[in-house]
């Protein structure tokens, strides 16, 4: 048994759960259960949506009877089990609540993704954001997808889970539905779909918010069961599809026509961003400055190099160019033991390192010594 310091947070009574899981025959102690049971009961005191229903089915994967008689202290079973579960999904709670918000820029663009997100879940509907690579929609999906909680999850798809069984496993798993070799799409769909039900509770709870990032790759049975999940009365789950441009070609060229209509037409929020349209100076001024205050720059740079930014996010790319210029800058500086001022020189410099062409001539290196190229070992750390 153990006998330590009782743990005081989710986080570190994840941890010792975890080190008791690992050795059967060590159970938790008496004083660590009723620490978990208490945190359980506080949370559901603070947000009445918290019912025991969704605790029973979509935490401790038991029934409603089962968490009753943990609840009284009367259940023989292997009650460690459970509250491990309990657990895990406290910590999961909290870290997604105490994610740091630095790393994320309001920019205008963040702005109206953000707004088809709320829309969509508000109505409940299904939402389409369009836009070029790096213009900043994976960092506002995620956002939103943290200020949400645990009534969403943004699922950065891709060849893995592009199918309607690797999407309704990874929806399993994030759900905390337990997914074994013999789970089948069916099986698994049912109990998704039966732990979102618990999260709206028939209307009287929000809304779950399914956000999926390069949507393009989703096979066309794997976007139409999350349809499925929208259209279900007892789910009314909110769902937004994210990609570039091929997103919005697909769900509109001929043969997508016949297998999205029914997608498109339950579209109620879109935000669609062409290759071609202008990154605001305000968004890659914003986005230029959090970059610096990572870098521990604290000051502000010249107007001439925020000029030459706002111009690099006009090409392919976008606002990812300068976060790249930026950190290329500063690590080819470290290298030759100068103090960056990320001027145009600098910033043009480097370009060669991020996959850029340079715009001006360079007599000599602008980081203080003669060189026709930064370092290779700067270009590989860049890289």
């Amino acid at each position: 048994m153990f006998t330590s310091n009782i743990p005081q947070t989710p986080l570190e009574l994840m941890r010792e759960a975890v080190m008791a899981g690992r050795d059967t025959e060590r159970p938790l102690s008496v004083r660590q259960r009723q620490q978990i049971l208490h945190d359980l009961a506080e949370l559901q005191a603070g947000q009445p949506d918290l019912t025991n229903v969704f605790l029973a089915r979509s935490v401790l994967r038991c029934s409603r009877s089962t968490w009753s008689l943990i609840q009284a202290g009367k259940y023989r079973g292997d009650i460690d089990r459970y509250l491990r579960r309990a657990v895990q999904w406290m910590a999961d709670r909290l870290a997604r609540a105490e994610a740091p918000q630095a790393d994320y820029v309001p920019t205008k663009i963040g702005r109206y993704i953000m707004k088809v997100c709320q829309r969509a879940w508000s109505v409940p509907t299904i939402g389409v954001v369009v836009t070029p690579s790096g213009a900043g929609k994976t960092a506002a999906l995620m956002e939103y997808a943290r200020r949400r909680g645990d009534r969403a999850q943004y699922i950065p798809a891709g060849e893995a889970i592009s199918t309607m069984q690797g999407l309704i496993s990874e929806l399993a798993g994030r759900l905390h539905v337990p997914v074994t070799t013999r789970s089948t799409s069916a099986t698994l769909y049912r109990s998704v779909r039966d732990a979102l039900a618990d999260y709206y509770a028939a209307g009287k709870g929000d809304p779950f918010v399914i956000i999926v990032d390069e949507a393009t790759t989703l096979r066309a049975r794997a976007k139409n069961m999350l349809r499925n999940l929208h259209d279900d009365p007892a789910v009314r789950c909110a769902v937004v599809l994210a990609d570039t441009a091929r997103l919005n070609v697909d769900l509109n060229n001929r043969s997508g026509r016949a297998l999205y209509e029914q997608l498109r037409s339950r579209s109620g929020a879109q935000f669609l961003m062409t290759v071609d349209e202008e990154i605001a100076a305000e968004d890659v001024r914003a986005v230029a400055d959090s970059i610096l205050k990572s870098l521990d720059c604290k000051r502000a740079l010249h107007r001439d190099s925020y000029k030459f930014l706002h111009s690099l996010a006009q090409a392919e790319g976008k606002l990812r160019n300068v976060a790249y210029r930026l950190h290329a800058v500063h690590d080819v500086a470290g290298e030759v033991g100068q103090a960056p001022t990320y001027s145009v020189a600098e910033l043009d410099f480097v370009a060669d390192l991020v996959g850029g062409k340079r715009q001006l001539r360079h007599e000599a290196a602008p980081f203080g010594r003669p060189a026709k190229r930064p370092p290779a070992d700067a270009a590989a750390k860049v890289a």
